[in-house]
């Protein structure tokens, strides 16, 4: 097993090298130049979105919760594929940006495109944590070796070859790494059926249902199990993570339509782990944790050339995730903090930039990984926090001419302030003063039900106040035509 990782990792080195030799500017380093065709970018959205959550947490989680366990991975981001097909690739790569950011500098100015970067920023970071940590569980359980000093390893190898190669590289990877994951997904399911333990008649009604209920067997409201739809579907649609990808398509049209085969190769294999949940559950295998949920299913079951080639297609799933989420940082930083105050840099310099960014991502990132929260806890912090405004004031923006920059701003805090009523007081924080408090802090300061619908709705509305003030001249406005508002789908 070792042996086999560590020929993969000497391949995707290999490819970062080769790529790096075509890196040669800015818009090298984080579009690919703006080279990629259909496949290419529907293959990278697919890879990019198809992380460690969806292979490893999601089949423990639908094993635990039925469907309900689902809702996020793999149906809440297919939709969420689909949004950016209709609402975002099209125009975003008219608009010839290179970050979303980019754009809402061009539609509303400067302190929007930096209140925008300074938001997104901290969750890809927090992004890419949860997919070294995945990794690092992984290394350490084939390899039979420390945790910290597998995450150790991983990271430093994953920021290693992403610094070198640039999206180029990462989307030739990705080409690899896809087709590792398909094969070794395909693999796995159909061993588990032709095995004879495992077999779809016996999954029960029970773990077919769409809600979760307590241990009393009362359900969830409403409200929550339409926020946590709403996390994956909205929370996700503005991710550099994958924007960046379409954003190096060829045109506006193959942007559009790579997004459209992505979330095709999502809902297809992102239901292989579904299917490995629900048919575990029901034929009783228990794991240890819900994250070790597929990996300790297939070591029973697969042979251990088999095993390899799965765990080949898990790291896959984290490989090409986590260099993605490093660069997107990166080009934010780089385009929308540093371009502002040093203007008309040499491309070398801005490469230098970028190169050195990406590396001090991936550092932190490990260090948050090292902190010892779960790859679940991680993703869904990563998901919510600070997008609902940035996600109102970004459609508002590309596909209409309503709203200045202080109606972009004022969503953009609205979002960013409520995000915090799902998360409530820490009790870390509370326990600093008095630790007989922090463990019997009241239901409303441990946070909120529905919290990311009410950011939403709360940033919508402030965007829309705020707007209307523009519009009458009690306030002063700033950009207002959208740039990409002529560039309109056919038909």
């Amino acid at each position: 097993m070792i042996y086999a990782l560590g020929a993969y990792i000497i391949l995707q080195f290999a490819i970062a090298l080769w790529a790096s030799k075509y890196v040669n500017s800015e818009a090298d380093y984080f579009v690919a130049g703006r080279r990629f065709g259909l496949l290419m970018v529907g293959v990278s959205v697919f890879a990019t979105w198809f992380g460690a959550e969806t292979v490893m947490g999601a089949s423990g989680a639908i094993a635990d919760e039925g469907l309900a366990g689902g809702r996020a991975d793999p149906f809440g981001y297919t939709i969420c594929l689909i949004g950016m097909a209709l609402f975002l690739a099209y125009k975003l790569r008219a608009a010839e940006v290179m970050t979303f950011p980019d754009f809402l500098e061009q539609r509303f100015g400067q302190r929007a495109e930096i209140t925008a970067a300074i938001l997104t920023i901290p969750t890809s970071i927090i992004w890419a944590s949860a997919q070294l940590l995945a990794m690092g569980q992984i290394i350490s359980e084939t390899a039979a070796i420390s945790l910290n000093i597998a995450l150790f390893g991983g990271a430093m190898l994953i920021i290693a070859y992403t610094t070198i190669g640039g999206l180029l590289g990462d989307a030739m990877t990705d080409m690899l790494q896809g087709a590792v994951m398909m094969i070794g997904l395909t693999v796995l399911l159909i061993v588990l059926i032709a095995s004879g333990d495992f077999s779809f008649a016996e999954i029960k009604p029970e773990q077919l249902t769409w809600v979760i209920s307590d241990e009393e067997g009362n359900p969830e409201s409403w409200l929550s199990a339409l926020d946590t739809w709403m996390v994956p579907i909205l929370g996700s649609l503005v991710a550099q993570e994958a924007i960046s990808r379409f954003l190096g398509a060829k045109s506006a049209s193959i942007a559009r339509k790579g997004c459209f085969l992505a979330a095709g190769l999502y809902i297809v294999f992102g239901s292989i782990p579904l299917m490995i949940g629900l048919l575990g559950h029901a034929a009783g295998f228990e794991a240890t944790s819900t994250d070790s949920y597929l990996p300790e299913l297939a070591r029973q079951y697969l042979s251990p050339v088999m095993y390899i080639l799965l765990m080949g297609a898990i790291v896959s799933a984290i490989l090409s995730t986590v260099d993605t989420t490093l660069l997107a940082v990166s080009a934010i930083a780089s385009r929308n903090l540093i371009d502002p105050i040093a203007r008309n840099l040499p491309e070398p310099r801005k490469l230098m930039f970028g190169r050195s960014l990406t590396l001090l991502a991936g550092l932190l990132a490990y260090g948050i990984a090292a902190s010892g929260e779960t790859i679940k806890g991680l993703v869904e912090i990563a998901s919510s926090f600070g997008s609902a405004g940035i996600m109102v004031a970004l459609l508002i923006g590309l596909h209409s001419g309503y709203g200045r920059e202080k109606a972009a701003l004022a969503a953009l805090f609205t979002g960013a302030a409520l995000s915090f009523l799902g998360y409530g007081v820490p009790t870390w924080a509370v326990s600093l003063f008095d630790e007989a408090a922090a463990e019997g802090m009241p239901a409303w300061a441990q946070g909120f039900e529905g919290s990311f619908i009410i950011s939403v709705v709360s940033a919508l509305a402030a965007y829309i106040a705020v707007a209307e003030l523009e519009k009458r001249g009690v306030l002063e406005g700033g950009k207002k035509e959208s740039p990409a508002a002529s560039y309109d789908a056919p038909g």
